[in-house]
């Protein structure tokens, strides 16, 4: 019986403490007011997919709200982004990363809508690749009659 106690005493630490984790791999660990910096290019991501920083085709724009950031531009973590209080995650530089498009409206798991506050003619857009013209799979919206 003390085993188990002591068992269940541990368990219930680790819980806490993975709770508490350093890990920056989550925006919505980051408080209002804060900067920090996320890598906005995919290397790994199919050509034509490879930017993280998106426009959907109503004009808004998303992030991986799962991206890993740092607090301070280091190596390949250039895009800027603030959690303003107001108006949630605000790109303010993208550090010279393409932005991407977004084939579809919705807002996928794990996506999270973002302002853009950058000039419009500071953007470089992610070449798009020739495929069969349709929507990925972001989403599916199926009809219930």
């Amino acid at each position: 019986m003390r085993h188990k106690s002591m068992i269940l005493v541990l368990a219930a630490i680790l819980v806490a403490a993975a709770g508490c984790s350093t890990e920056k791999t989550a925006l919505r660990q980051i408080q209002p007011g804060a900067t920090v910096y996320i890598d906005g290019w995919d290397q790994d991501g199919d050509r034509g997919d490879q930017a993280l920083v998106e426009q959907k085709p109503s004009g808004m724009w998303v992030v991986p709200v799962d991206a890993p950031f740092r607090t301070r531009r280091v190596g390949e973590f250039t895009v800027r982004i603030t959690l303003d209080p107001r108006r949630g995650f605000v790109i303010t530089d993208l550090g010279g990363v393409k932005v991407g498009r977004d084939r579809d409206d919705c807002l996928e798991v794990g996506e999270t809508y973002v302002f853009l506050d950058v000039p419009e003619s500071s953007l470089s857009w992610e070449t798009q690749v020739a495929g069969d013209g349709a929507a990925d799979d972001d989403c599916h919206v199926t009809g219930t009659g």
